[in-house]
């Protein structure tokens, strides 16, 4: 074999690795692509379940979840109050 049969050899290996590479790019790009959606997927259903579960009544959370926060939203009036003086209206 001659120097320009090893070297046109040579340059043909290189395009073909340079094919696979490109092809193996190509396949990697493909499934971090899928993953990165899957993962955002995952992550806002992982988002909206939790804000699901934060928002609403304090009762849909358990009793014993709603009675905290039910003594510690809920205060009591500090002003004195008259009795009530109760007449039928005209």
């Amino acid at each position: 074999m001659s120097n320009a049969q090893l070297i046109a050899d040579a340059i043909d290996t290189l395009i073909t690795l340079g094919w696979a590479a490109l092809a193996w790019l190509a396949v990697l790009a493909a499934a971090v692509t899928v993953v990165l959606f899957a993962g955002t997927a995952v992550g806002a259903w992982a988002v909206s379940a939790v804000w699901r579960r934060t928002v609403g009544p304090s009762w849909a959370r358990g009793r014993l979840r709603a009675r905290i926060l039910a003594r510690t939203r809920v205060r009591r009036s500090s002003r004195r109050t008259a009795a009530q003086d109760y007449r039928e209206a005209a």
